[in-house]
């Protein structure tokens, strides 16, 4: 057989093998999703069946996605297991191919996937997760208060049903839950511009933000009036103030380094989105260790009672994998190891094992 015609039959029983799983694993997310959905959307008058069903249509790629190692992982099984039962695997191997050229196309078409993954489809995705997550905030009411990181600090959109704030912070300083150099500007229900306040410092406390040392200026005054303290309500606490923030998974790769600099430089915490960052550009390194442990699992000899061996390893590969990437994120937000290391090892790992067992295969 020669190399283009094998690559080319390798290469399409694994996108057969791939795309099929892909579909069953989409339509259990969009079943799943919707039903919790349903449950979201009954807890407001206003919900409906449309609403649901768009939310889930929006978080669906997003969900999905995160499932796409997976897909590799037993989709290469199933593509590998298959070609080994009937034993064209065998026969490949005694015309003198080695391992390396059975994996080759399947090997090529994650890394591949993996690119396109975190450079196209991810970017999209990401945006229909962050339009969803938008029109459920709408539908809370929390759309009324919502935290904006720009080069030139934090800003907050405050409203309630006499005011409106727009509240714009050059830092915030998470140990003493202060934000400094603060201007609030405040406007009527009819957007007329009511008064600035300006100060070098102001804490949150409870559902209370105090400025001190506030200078307060209107249009009606002709000069700044000065307070020690001025409150103003807010339902921004020290806790919630990076949760108001647009989380991780609504931001592109492309995205995320000027994110994570903006909002070092203004004092919010930034390791969920390195972590965020990091296992982006691990994804075509994740994808090829799938295929490595596919592979190393799935070419062994056939064997009576093989088929169900294999499920059943396969099912554990999976959940060590799912535990070992828990694990390793969890370390990765909790500070204890670097966001870089915490995001690249379970890729790393699964790697360096699949290939040991592949060299080992290969020597015999």
């Amino acid at each position: 057989m020669p190399p283009a015609t094998l690559f080319n039959y390798i290469a399409s029983r694994t996108l057969l093998a791939l795309g099929g799983l892909f579909a069953v694993f989409a339509c259990l997310i969009l079943l799943v999703d919707l039903i919790e959905n349903l449950r979201f959307a009954g807890k407001f008058a206003e919900g409906s069946f449309g609403l649901a069903a768009s939310l889930t249509l929006l978080r669906t790629p997003s969900l999905t996605q995160m499932l796409t190692p997976f897909v590799f992982l037993f989709g290469s099984i199933w593509m590998f297991h298959e070609l080994n039962r009937r034993s064209e695997i065998s026969v490949m191997r005694s015309a003198g191919l080695s391992v390396w050229r059975l994996i080759g196309p399947a090997a090529l078409i994650a890394a591949v996937a993996g690119l396109v993954l975190i450079t196209i489809i991810d970017p999209l995705s990401a945006n229909l997760r962050a339009q969803a997550e938008s029109l459920k905030n709408r539908e809370q009411g929390l759309d009324r208060n919502l935290v904006q990181v720009f080069g030139d600090g934090i800003w907050l959109r405050q409203q309630d049903a006499n005011k409106k704030l727009i509240i714009n912070a050059e830092n915030f300083d998470e140990q003493r839950s202060a934000l400094e150099r603060v201007t609030i500007w405040r406007f009527d229900t009819n957007n007329a511009f009511e008064e600035r306040i300006d100060a070098d410092e102001a804490f949150l406390s409870g559902k209370t933000l105090e400025l001190h040392d506030a200078r307060l200026r209107s249009p009606v005054s002709q000069g700044a009036r000065y307070t020690p303290i001025f409150a103003v309500e807010t339902p921004l606490s020290a806790v919630n103030l990076r949760e108001r923030v647009a989380p991780p998974e609504t931001m592109s790769i492309w995205r995320l380094p000027e994110f994570i600099l903006l909002a070092e430089a203004a004092g919010l915490p930034t390791i969920r989105y390195n972590i965020r960052f990091h296992d982006l550009c691990s994804t075509p390194l994740k994808l090829l260790a799938m295929v490595l442990i596919a592979a190393a699992f799935s070419m062994r000899p056939a064997r009576a009672g093989g088929a169900i061996q294999l499920v059943l390893f396969s099912i554990l590969a999976g959940f060590i994998l799912y535990i070992v990437s828990e694990i390793s994120t969890a370390l990765g937000e909790s500070g204890m190891v670097p966001p870089a290391l915490a995001a690249w090892t379970p890729a790393i790992l699964a790697s360096l094992a699949a290939v040991t067992t592949l060299l080992h295969l290969e020597d015999g």
